[in-house]
């Protein structure tokens, strides 16, 4: 029997308002298959674990050091290296890159600690996923589909939704071992599109109950990728 993997979304665990480095750990406790996380890199060449590219304050990561990163969001935020400590090989690590640019730098961080099946990497940059795939053909890389169309003018949004319902010219491009569809799009059509073509699919971000059961009994559907994998994990057993 195929079992749908669980992924919980920047390790989120069904408790609101803890530290990172707790809620990672909760994650890992509840017996999910990931634990999913954003990197951004730092002025002073630094990893942290961190979703938005602006601390609250509204300054770009990318332009602060370490320091000042910690200075501002303290237990908000986790260095690469304080994230595979935790996890130690105990769980699989979904690592969803946010830019472009330093993808060998972080398989290589990776591959210090894990074995090549212990982590994936997602990006919605083509770029990146065609980079690693390049330089680490064993590295499981998934493109996302999906990407926030706000602001954009309405033929632009109209050609992103098309690339990513109709994504064989970027899939073969990039040479993406998976697709790591929104739950929108996986319904609309990309779960039928990957059935087709042998790739498997992870959808995200699925976090209500009715359409946790609608995915996790759909065979087509590898991984969801979850803000409530406390939920996930007790309606998939």
């Amino acid at each position: 029997m195929v079992v749908t993997l669980i992924s919980a979304h920047r390790g989120q665990c069904g408790v609101d308002g803890l530290p990172a480095l707790d809620r990672y750990r909760r994650a890992i406790e509840l017996g999910v298959d990931y634990i999913e996380f954003d990197v951004r890199r730092t002025a002073d060449d630094a990893y942290v674990v961190y979703h938005d590219p602006r601390t609250p304050s509204g300054r770009s990561i990318g332009d602060l050091t370490l320091e000042v990163v910690r200075a501002e969001l303290g237990a908000a935020v986790l260095t690469l290296r304080q994230l595979f400590d935790l996890a130690g090989g105990r769980i699989g690590l979904h690592i969803d890159l946010k830019e472009v640019g330093y993808e060998a730098e972080i398989v290589y961080l990776a591959l210090a600690h894990l074995d090549f099946d212990r982590f994936v990497i997602t990006s919605l940059e083509d770029a990146s996923i065609r980079t690693i795939k390049e330089h680490f053909p064993r590295v499981r890389a998934g493109l996302s589909l999906g990407r926030d169309t706000d602001g954009m003018p309405p033929w632009r949004r109209l050609m992103v939704r098309l690339s990513e319902l109709f994504p064989d010219r970027r899939l073969q491009h990039c040479h993406a071992d998976f697709v790591a569809a929104h739950r929108q799009l996986a319904r609309i059509r990309l779960l039928r599109y990957c059935a087709r073509k042998g790739l498997p699919a992870w959808v995200w971000t699925v976090d209500t109950e009715i359409e946790m059961r609608r995915f996790l009994a759909d065979r087509r559907v590898a991984t969801l990728i979850t803000n409530r994998p406390d939920l996930a994990v007790r309606l998939r057993a």
